[in-house]
């Protein structure tokens, strides 16, 4: 009786976990084939100053920072070369407790030729109140008709907020993205993951239900705007989310990109993920209302990506114990057993060595079962309540 209670978990569990990683795109791809991602055409200014600037909506880009001094002057420099009239758009670089030359710097770069047209306001708050806090104050003081987010650390093609207008002029949707990349080459595992993930995202766009957007950049419709819950961890999941709930759309467009300067290394990487993971359960149980039949297409991307990954290392957990347990009898069981602990065992040397595994297919697998790793940590860390939603840079906390 036990061996099959332990064979019908595995059974199940094992089922899960690759409909999670691999069912869940097939089936996005099955969805969308012969439907095509309609992109909208926007206007093509070209730095020129036209009749038409004044259809444009006006947009507040906001940027939350915390020691950012190594980036910022590359940031004004590109917001500065975005085309878009300058009198359409306003700036604001909110400094949260900054310790270092953010602000300073930032001041300087205005002064210069190229970025003295720029209309940006520098707020310095002398304290760290989180990143919630400052973009729930911003938000709310912003008078635009859309406001962006971006990262200090991304820069943005010189086209994404005249793409942005454009898909924000349809009343139908709230929130657009973009695509995210590495300035810096990436490790295989990690270019496997965020093409894997870009590919999700263009797929749920098709069906108009992209869930979840990278904080890098993106932008919405100020007037769909609700203040986030304070101890929100992914704010960048749960502002979009608000949205989604209330019937909008949230749009995934490749032709914004984001492009990110700075690269973590394997250690600061896995803190980051760890973060990320304590932020995926508890949107997985804040937002559980989206697994509600009435949201349709977002309520099948939502419990088949964003609800299962943070339960993820649970059915994982589940798969090794009752392996053990059929492996008491059974050879191929007992090669089941030992395939999942040599992959949890050298990934864990892997951690703790800061390092990865030489061929590609090893790294990609390194990547994968890392993260899960983070995402169990995570897990615990949220239950346990030691998961603030406070902001720090990860390279601040290794």
């Amino acid at each position: 009786m036990m061996e099959w209670l332990a064979l019908a978990v595995f059974l199940l569990v094992s089922l899960v976990i690759v409909y999670h990683h691999i069912g869940y795109p097939v089936i996005l791809k099955l969805m969308t084939q012969g439907l095509e991602n309609t992109l909208p055409s926007f206007y093509h200014r070209n730095y020129q100053v036209t009749p038409l600037d004044h259809m444009l909506p006006s947009i507040c880009l906001i940027m939350p920072a915390h020691n950012e001094a190594d980036t910022i002057q590359e940031k004004i420099r590109n917001l500065a070369a975005l085309d878009y009239p300058d009198y359409k758009l306003r700036v604001i670089l909110v400094c949260d407790g900054c310790t270092d030359k953010t602000a300073l710097f930032a001041k300087e770069t205005l002064t210069e030729p190229e970025c003295r047209h720029l209309n940006l306001s520098i707020v310095e708050k002398p304290d760290n109140c989180g990143k919630v806090a400052v973009l729930n104050e911003a938000i709310g003081l912003s008078r635009c008709s859309i406001v962006a987010l971006s990262d200090v650390s991304s820069l943005l093609s010189i086209d994404s907020l005249l793409i942005v207008a454009a898909h924000l002029s349809n009343e139908n949707t709230g929130v657009v993205c973009g695509s995210y990349h590495f300035f810096q080459s990436l490790s295989v595992g990690e270019q496997a993951y965020w093409q894997y993930q870009r590919n999700i995202k263009t797929r749920e766009s098709t069906l108009g239900a992209t869930l979840g957007v990278h904080g890098a950049f993106y932008a919405f419709r100020h007037d769909l705007f609700d203040l986030i819950p304070p101890d929100t961890i992914n704010d960048d999941f749960t502002l979009p989310v608000q949205i989604i709930m209330k019937g909008y759309r949230c749009l995934y467009d490749p032709r914004i990109i984001a492009m990110e300067l700075e690269q973590a290394c394997n250690e600061m990487d896995f803190q980051r993920r760890k973060r990320i993971a304590a932020g995926n359960v508890q949107q997985a149980i804040r937002h559980a209302g989206l697994l509600h039949p009435r949201f349709g297409k977002v309520a099948f991307n939502f419990f088949s990506g964003k609800f299962l990954r943070p339960f993820m290392p649970l059915f994982l957990l589940m798969a090794l114990l009752s392996s053990a347990l059929l492996a008491q009898n059974s050879l191929f069981f007992q090669i089941i057993l030992s395939s999942q602990l040599a992959v949890y065992g050298l990934t864990t040397l892997y951690i703790a060595l800061h390092s990865q595994p030489g061929p590609k297919i090893l790294r990609v697998l390194f990547y994968v079962v890392s993260g899960h790793m983070a995402m169990a940590i995570g897990l615990i860390k949220y239950l346990s309540g030691q998961s603030k939603g406070q902001w720090k840079r990860v390279n601040n906390e290794v």
